[in-house]
């Protein structure tokens, strides 16, 4: 190295432009370090020739290899090694994490002590296999490793996690808001792990888990582990935002004796997951699959439905009562279907089909303009009448739905106030932002804001002062048992309590027999909605029943 000016660096950059590496030369002496401009530009590092370049590499190399690669410079400073070899992760100015590898020697003076550093960081990402947003291993190796296990009849078994609703995140956010979100959950994902399981991000928002030798037990608790770190509010750059996580689980067997098999059946069992409320797992069982060609059949029904003017769909409405009289307050709307082929689907069966298609932002506005038809129809004949009428998070995407509101309200000519919009306190909080922004809207409008399923999550007295709605909706789980549950009817009555001191109405839902409603008539309710009082009915039914029109 005699002769050569460290500070020129004329020789290192068109060797840096030559090759697919980073080359760098550090000077032990005067404590700089020569780099490449791309390799300064590629990670923000701060200065063309840094006296405090290791510093400044240490603090983005990824937390997991941070000691292996301490362990082999330290080894160079205590002459145990003149060769420094190490692969390691390291975070772009973007957060993007980039698998490296170094090769370096160290040329060391007449004294023995190091004098020049000479290396080569080379990307292997790609080679390796490596997820550049997450820094975990990515799609291909997950299958690499699950057809070497299957060749080697390993007791193992895989996981397969999606973030519900991820989707709305990069909507409300943007991609890159999105990117730093999975980069945070895959790494909660990997804290949550025991040393016989390995992580993998496959595509979009899921990820994968490949456990050896785990009982069911174990895996279940490995996925509590999970969620008790993704499903609590996370922040970052001053947006919040909230999820949960659902799993699909298959193990090797004599069946599921393929990747393709393996894979699909964890699939299943996601699907399934989601459909019974997501923030679960599900383990595969053959009968998961018995009603796919079903659940496929009606999604192209539905597609066909909506595309011939939503053929086959109608408004229901179930009727609201004061609690203490009785009488009729209003309704909710509730959408029900009906094809040729399977008659009448549930609700249960065709609405996740909707969301997960994402038809439902097109049904929902079906949905409103009907309901607001009928609400107009009922109050020629009782102008006190309301209808409550659901809106999911999918149609506050959509920009236009609030003009489209005024323009549904005018073109019927009823009064906002004869309106309630209805969402589910899950998409209270996902949404925070939106829904904020939302609420702000509607209210200005004149129509109130109903608070769904309300005590059916772990957050509710949390999102109920953040959110404020005007009427709370208890569901109607905490009425099934209230005959025998204290829990449940002290429950009620604080929650009437509490939402009365700040001006908040509080509907019950589910009352179906008269004992339950003795039991809730002193609790000061203001609004009952159940069987005992109405089942939901066709347009004309309620009309007849109800508002005594024939």
């Amino acid at each position: 190295m005699a002769g050569f000016d460290i500070s020129s660096g004329n020789l290192l950059e068109a060797i840096s432009r030559r090759r697919d590496d980073y080359v760098i030369v550090h000077d032990f002496s005067s404590g700089i370090t020569k780099i490449p401009d791309e390799m300064k530009n590629k990670f923000g590092l701060t200065t063309d020739m840094p006296r405090n370049f290791f510093e400044q590499w240490f603090k983005i190399i990824h937390e997991d290899d941070k000691n292996l690669v301490k362990t082999s410079f330290d080894n160079i400073h205590r002459g145990i090694s003149d060769t420094h070899y190490v692969e390691y992760k390291v975070r772009d100015k973007v957060g993007g994490w980039i698998q490296f590898r170094e090769r370096g020697t160290v040329i060391r003076d007449g004294m023995g002590n190091p004098d020049i550093y000479l290396a080569t960081i080379t990307n292997i990402g790609k080679r390796e296999n490596i997820d550049s947003i997450t820094g975990l291993r990515n799609k291909k190796e997950f299958e690499n490793r699950i057809k070497m296990y299957i060749a080697d009849k390993k007791n193992f078994g895989i996981m397969i996690l999606n973030i519900d609703d991820f989707k709305n995140i990069n909507a409300l956010y943007g991609r890159e808001f999105g990117d730093n979100a999975l980069r945070s959950i895959g790494q909660l994902i990997v804290k949550s792990l025991p040393s016989h399981c390995t992580a993998y991000r496959l595509d979009s928002d899921e990820f994968g888990i490949i456990f050896l030798n785990a009982l069911k037990s174990d895996i279940k608790q490995i996925f509590i582990n999970i969620n008790n770190r993704t499903s609590v509010q996370q922040e970052f750059n001053g947006q919040r935002y909230y999820c949960t996580i659902s799993a699909g689980c298959c193990k090797f067997s004599e069946t599921n004796n393929s990747f393709d098999i393996l894979v699909n059946n964890s699939h299943s069992a996601l699907d399934f997951a989601k459909e019974k409320g997501k923030g679960r797992i599900v383990f595969f069982e053959p009968k998961l699959t018995e009603n796919k060609p079903r659940e496929l059949h009606l999604t192209e029904l539905l597609h066909e439905s909506i595309e011939h003017n939503f053929e086959g769909f109608e408004v229901y409405c179930q009727p609201q009562v004061y609690a203490e009289s009785g009488y009729l307050k209003g309704g909710e709307a509730l959408l029900r279907w009906k094809c040729d082929e399977y008659g009448n689907v549930p609700p249960s069966e065709f609405i996740p089909i909707l969301e997960k298609t994402g038809m439902i932002a097109h049904v929902g506005k079906w949905v409103f303009e009907e309901s607001v038809r009928i609400c107009a129809k009922c109050v020629k004949y009782n102008p006190d009448f309301k209808m409550s009428i659901n809106v999911s998070y999918v149609q506050l995407l959509d920009e236009s739905f609030l003009d489209f509101i005024d323009k549904v309200i005018s073109r019927y000519g009823i009064n906002p106030k004869n309106i309630i919009v209805e969402f589910t306190e899950s998409c209270f909080i996902t949404e925070r932002n939106l829904v904020s922004k939302a609420f702000e809207t509607i209210r200005k409008k004149g129509i109130k804001i109903a608070m769904d399923d309300f005590g059916t999550g772990y957050s509710s007295l949390e999102v109920l002062k953040e959110f404020p709605a005007d009427i709370v909706k208890i569901d109607k789980a905490f009425v099934k048992n209230i005959k025998s549950s204290n829990f449940d009817r002290t429950f009620i009555k604080f929650v009437v309590e509490l939402c009365h001191d700040v001006d908040i109405e509080v509907c019950l839902e589910g009352v179906e027999r008269e004992d339950e409603y003795k039991i809730v008539l002193p609790m000061r309710l203001d609004f009952i909605q159940g069987y005992l009082f109405g089942k939901p009915l066709s347009e004309s039914a309620f009309s007849e029943q109800f508002l005594k029109v024939r």
